[in-house]
C-alpha cells in the first residue's frame, strides 16, 4: 500500500494565539496581543492525560519554548519523566523571556 501526505504529515490546523495572549496580559495588559508578537506558533503537542493537548510557542530571540494548555497554564518538559508537567505561569514566561 502507498504512503500518502497524510500519513507523513498532519493535517493543517491554524494556531491558537488565545492562550499566549491570556498568558501575556498578566504582564503587559492590553499590549499583550503586541508582545504576542515575539513568539511563533510551533504547533499542538500531547500534554498530560487530564489536561489534553498543549499549544507550544517559542519566542524569536531566546529561542525559548513555552508550553501552554488552552486556557493558559503552563508547563514545563520534565527530560527524566519524558513528560509535560504544572509549571507556574509566570515562572515560565520569565523563563522563556530571559
Amino acid at each position: 500500500m502507498p504512503i500518502s501526505d497524510d500519513d507523513i504529515f498532519p493535517p493543517y490546523r491554524p494556531p491558537d494565539w488565545y492562550p499566549l495572549q491570556r498568558v501575556l496580559a498578566t504582564v503587559y495588559g492590553v499590549a499583550a496581543i503586541e508582545a504576542s508578537a515575539a513568539f511563533w506558533f510551533v504547533g499542538f503537542v500531547s500534554g498530560p492525560v487530564d489536561v489534553g493537548e498543549l499549544r507550544l510557542y517559542e519566542h524569536s530571540a531566546t529561542r525559548r519554548k513555552l508550553a501552554l494548555d488552552a486556557h493558559g497554564g503552563a508547563y514545563r518538559w520534565q527530560d527524566g519523566l519524558e513528560r509535560y508537567v504544572r509549571a507556574d505561569e509566570e515562572e515560565a514566561l520569565v523563563e522563556t523571556l530571559v
